[in-house]
């Protein structure tokens, strides 16, 4: 949660930073942070993957939890922190965190992009086989 302060340390090192969201509403420790870590972490050269801080705050709210990163942060590749980077992180992106040929094609299919307010889920895929 206060990742902004030693973000140069933590460069140094071939490590990802796994962060919850630095909501200052959810609990004491995060009253003084920012949802722009993500952002100066990911600014410092270092692979982020955004998490929610389960069984503090739902994992359902991982979607706008990323999006406020990226509003706040200026990061642009959000989408990498909730996909390709914890499939890295976790030794599974052979088969998970990108759409590429071969992959299990667990995909889900929004009406605007994932990050937006209002997005919908309009389309589930497991496996390559639609679920909704």
């Amino acid at each position: 949660t206060d990742g902004i302060a030693i973000a140069d340390y933590l460069a140094k090192f071939p490590y990802p930073v796994i962060g919850a969201p630095d909501d200052p509403r959810s609990k004491h420790e995060t009253w003084n942070k920012t949802y722009e870590t993500a952002g100066v972490l990911s600014r410092a050269g270092l692979k982020v993957c955004i998490t929610a801080d389960h069984d503090v705050t739902p994992l359902y709210y991982l979607p706008v939890y990323a999006a406020l990163s990226v509003r706040d942060a200026w990061m642009s590749w959000g989408l990498k922190a909730v996909t390709i980077n914890p499939a890295e992180v976790l030794g599974i992106d052979d088969r998970k965190g990108s759409l590429t040929a071969g992959k299990d094609a667990d995909i889900v299919v929004w009406d605007q992009h994932p990050f937006a307010y209002q997005a919908h889920v309009e389309q589930v895929f497991l496996s390559g086989k639609a679920m909704c």
